[in-house]
């Protein structure tokens, strides 16, 4: 158990420290050897340099070598290798996939995993829980360890993203991704719980290139081509680099594939295409002395429901039997599994030196993405708050169609509903735009080792949605009442288009840090310097989430004034942070029996948080190199991730789940009990359960709760073994553990009433709205609220493994086969432990490894790729191979509970082929992914409306591309 430190202490502490290493660092500059240059952590000199790139080398290499600033720490060094098991994903990998957004790329790494959005995840409609989560915007987020984009920080040269869409970032910025799938909180704060993606920037390049690329699937559709431009020079005080990129993508429907042609139902063992039963023809409720003409099964409440067959709906024998699951209303068929997106981005980056010991640089670049998703026509029904009267000339029945019966009309309260196909699909259309600058001044103290940075950094980010074809009730009401014909509204389109609205929802984030850094060596040790890195920074955030005045939900009656799915509310606020950090590496031991080299690096962080207070996080790591090629490493961590705006901030949405309540048929004693869980339930109720309740979801703040930080461990050990004996050999072994307490989450209706219904003084029983004794319904739930809270654990673990080989060029007599060189890396979940409602009746800890779930997402136990490439003069190549195990599809079934069904593993290769031209200074790169057309495993009614998890899956199939690189 690790003690923590008060805030202000460990405060007091940093500070004095900064001071007393300045002050070393200096008068070390006196005593040390005065030639300019870098000090490694092995007391030998390197070149001095800024934002040098690592290579791979032991300590009794370091004199040509240059130290920087590794990803997962803040201390600069010069071994590739430390005890962060740091993954790189170099500008050559990027290029031989041939993909044009970063997202890509990265999703499909064997470290990530569970649930993440890409341009394969559909609009889900209007307003929604999270706006930062909602499909159709063309985004990809990334989640390491299958832990939730939540908790992986990306980054970009260190510095925090305002919007951590992955796909905004220019591909020809970046010089190589770096991926650290392990915990990360006192290097980098709040929300590297799993890890971070590091994108290291292009600062180095001179020269002038152009590329064009293009593609499309076997299929004939989804095309995307796109064009960059990248120009950069450099001089003795300077150097800049900047471009433009362009890309655009094609939609695809859901349609144009078998597997998502329709939405297919798992339902008492028997797998069936099925829809909506809103459709367009309308399914009309009627009483049993109008249904007995068509031969309808009449129903206990003495009611049938009939469809239009014929005609314009003016006469009952337009009329029959409605079917069921026969007439259900095939929505997939609009749905897209590639959404349509257009991207246009421009980056500058540079810098300057002002003098021998100051450099000024600034990096800032600007995305503008156009995107959208569709839905089918729009699905609505008397529910939605208009009614049809008995008096309308429309009406052929002589009945009233509302949601519940007129006082004065005894022949009301019929339910009817219909598709809105003559309105067309509801297209969800999304603009983004994002900015960010990062920019300060660096430089060193003299010709000391000791470093320092300042730089402020600013993102912006703003996301405008617009939803169409959505209907305004209101105005649909009053087309009904003109004598617009909603029994044929397919032929009524110009008429109800007088009731067609098109909310808009715009959601915007800021973030505006200022950050100090210094760091080099405090004295030397018999092992090597001792190094010390300490920093502070100021970070504000702030968000706002603004909805139309149409689309705002009214909390009194759970509608707006359009229809209920594309309810939602504002939501805006802000947050600061002030922290300090140390970072220090001791060298223990140097080229002595069994410990060739042995490091120890410790660090802290200590955090306030203007909506959490303090907190305080420490790390330990360990580097032993017991000989030369063989390095042993571990890493234990304390990780923290502070509520984020969206979780305390986030406005009122309507879900409506189905709940068992627990005071159906109470006795007054029991009811005595249940005081709080069961206010105004009368004794004996006979009140509807199961049944669907009307719920709020919100930021804890917005309904007046408080939160705390995610708390946990992260643990990591493991071996990178370079054998001399076999060159061009790598391989590394890591073991991981990350523990999650206090998890932040929205809480499930269920979990609420039960905690109350256990306890009267759960702090749960004041989120129960239920209908007092002056209604009609006494004792019926109202609206429950379920906001963000604190609630349940999470432990994951596994072994992640790499082998890569550089084979030795070989020649066979007059015949040169080329250079080849291969790579391996797996990961396996060995556990993924979530407890949700510690402490209630009935909980329990479920392990979701190898499972899919629609909480967690595609959790399989084993990932991995294998990657072949060669090299021949002009020509090169390269093979990869993605594996994803076989895994079980949690609670499939629609009708019976529990029933978990198989899906298959999955393999998918893919092949690129590239050959340069010198003459020309051109390169032309051509490429297959999914070369077998491999089709997903599905997930039936636990996917996103298209039978598969699209956060894992190809939905496309086999795909071609190409692209052509032009040197000046």
């Amino acid at each position: 158990m690790h003690r923590v430190l008060p805030h202000n202490r460990l405060a007091l502490a940093l500070s004095s420290a900064l001071f007393a290493t300045l002050s070393l660092g200096s008068a070390a500059a006196h005593a040390q050897d005065q030639a300019a240059g870098t000090t490694t952590a092995t007391g030998n000199k390197a070149p001095a340099a800024d934002q040098a790139q690592p290579e791979a080398a032991t300590p009794n290499k370091a004199k040509t070598l240059k130290a920087v600033v590794v990803t997962g720490s803040l201390i600069r060094r010069v071994d590739a290798e430390t005890s962060s098991p740091v993954v790189m994903v170099d500008r050559a990998a990027i290029s031989n996939s041939g993909k044009p957004t970063l997202g890509d790329v990265l999703q499909q790494l064997p470290s990530i995993s569970g649930n993440a959005t890409n341009p394969q995840n559909n609009s889900n409609g209007g307003g929604v829980a999270s706006p930062l989560l909602e499909g159709g915007d063309g985004a990809s987020r990334i989640s390491l360890r299958g832990l939730g984009t939540n908790r992986t920080l990306v980054l970009i040269d260190g510095q925090r993203m305002a919007n951590a869409d992955v796909n905004m970032i220019p591909q020809s910025m970046i010089q190589r991704v770096d991926v650290l799938p392990e915990g990360a909180s006192t290097v980098y704060g709040s929300d590297a719980i799993a890890g971070v993606v590091n994108f290291i920037l292009r600062k180095d390049y001179a020269g002038a290139e152009a590329s064009i690329n293009d593609g499309i699937s076997s299929h004939g559709d989804g095309q995307r081509h796109g064009i960059s431009l990248t120009a950069g020079a450099n001089g003795d005080n300077y150097n800049i680099v900047g471009g433009l990129d362009y890309n655009k993508y094609d939609a695809v429907l859901a349609t144009q594939r078998k597997f998502s042609a329709h939405q297919l139902y798992l339902s008492s063992g028997v797998i069936s295409p099925a829809g909506s039963s809103t459709i367009p023809t309308g399914k009309i409720q009627v009483p049993a002395s109008i249904a007995n003409q068509y031969g309808c099964t009449i129903r206990s409440n003495g009611t049938a429901y009939i469809t239009l067959a014929q005609g314009n709906g003016s006469s009952q024998s337009d009329y029959r039997c409605d079917r069921g699951n026969p007439d259900a209303y095939n929505y997939n068929a609009y749905n897209y599994i590639q959404t349509a997106q257009q991207r246009i981005d421009a980056f500058v980056l540079g810098s300057y030196k002002l003098n021998d010991n100051m450099t000024f640089f600034a990096d800032a670049f600007f995305n503008h993405t156009q995107s959208s998703g569709q839905d089918a026509p729009a699905p609505t029904g008397v529910g939605d708050g208009w009614h049809v009267l008995s008096s309308n000339p429309i009406n052929p029945f002589g009945i009233t169609f509302s949601a519940n019966p007129i006082p004065g009309d005894p022949n009301s309260g019929y339910g009817f509903n219909t598709r809105l196909t003559g309105l067309g699909t509801r297209l969800h259309t999304y603009t983004t735009k994002n900015f960010q600058i990062n920019t300060g001044v660096r430089g060193n103290f003299g010709q000391s080792s000791w470093n320092w940075d300042a730089s402020i950094d600013y993102g912006y980010s703003n996301r405008r949605q617009r939803d169409y074809n959505e209907v305004n009730i209101a105005d649909f009401q009053a087309a009904i009442d003109s004598g617009v014909n909603i029994f044929d509204q397919a032929n009524q389109s110009a008429a109800l288009r007088a009731g067609v609205d098109r909310p808009e929802y715009v959601f915007t984030n800021a973030t505006k840090q200022v950050q100090l850094d210094a760091n080099g060596e405090l004295w030397d040790l018999p092992a090597g310097a001792m190094q010390l890195a300490v920093g502070a920074l100021y970070r504000q955030q702030s968000m706002n989430y603004t909805v139309s005045p149409d689309a705002v939900l009214n909390l009194a009656t759970g509608n707006c004034q359009v229809l209920q799915e594309a309810c939602g509310s504002p939501g805006r606020g802000s947050d600061n942070v002030k922290e300090l950090y140390a970072e220090s590496l001791i060298p223990l031991l140097s080229e002595q029996p069994w410990a060739y080299s042995l490091n120890v690096d410790l660090g802290v962080r200590a955090s306030d948080y203007s909506t959490t207070g303090t907190t305080t996080n420490k790390k330990i790591a360990v580097e032993w190199r017991p000989v030369a090629d063989l390095l042993l490493r571990g890493t234990v961590t304390q990780v923290f991730r502070a509520p984020n705006l969206d979780e305390l901030h986030d406005g009122v949405t309507l879900v409506q789940p189905t709940l068992n309540d627990p005071c159906v048929g109470l006795t007054a004693a029991q009811l005595a009990q249940h005081t709080a869980a069961c206010q105004y339930v009368p004794v004996n109720w006979t009140g509807n359960s199961p049944a669907q309740v009307n719920t709020y979801y919100s930021g804890a703040a917005t309904v007046g709760k408080s939160l705390k930080p995610e708390h946990g461990k992260s643990i990591d050990f493991g071996l990178v073994y370079n054998p001399g004996w076999l060159p061009g050999v790598s391989t590394s072994v890591d073991f991981w553990h990350v523990y999650l307490s206090d998890l932040l989450t929205p809480i499930a209706a269920s979990t609420v009433v039960n905690a109350c219904y256990a306890n009267n003084s759960s702090p749960y029983c004041s989120l129960i709205n239920r209908y007092d004794t002056t209604t009609q319904q006494p004792g019926q739930v109202n609206v429950i609220d379920t906001p963000v809270v604190n609630l349940g654990n999470l432990s994951t673990s596994g072994i992640d493994f790499t082998l890569d080989y550089k084979i030795p060029h070989f020649d066979l007599g007059s015949f040169n086969p080329g250079n080849f060189k291969a790579g391996f890396a797996t990961t396996y979940l060995a556990n993924y432990k979530n407890d949700a409602t510690p402490g209630q009746p009935g909980a329990q800890t479920i392990n979701y490894a190898g499972t899919f779930s629609p909480q967690f997402g595609n959790l399989s136990r084993w990932r991995g790729a294998l990657t072949l490439n060669w090299e021949l003069g002009n020509w090169s190549a390269q093979w990869q191979t993605r594996y994803i195990n076989h895994l079980t599809n949690l609670n499939a079934d629609a009708v019976y509970s529990g029933v978990n069904i198989p899906m298959a593993s999955v393999l998918y290769h893919s092949i690129q082929l590239g050959y340069a031209i010198p003459s020309w200074h051109t390169r032309i790169d051509v490429g297959v992914d999914n070369i077998t057309d491999k089709v997903p495993p599905l997930v039936y009614q636990n996917g996103l409306n298209y039978n598969v998890d699209t956060a894992t899956y190809d939905t496309l199939g086999r795909y071609y591309w190409a692209r052509a690189t032009f040197k000046f």
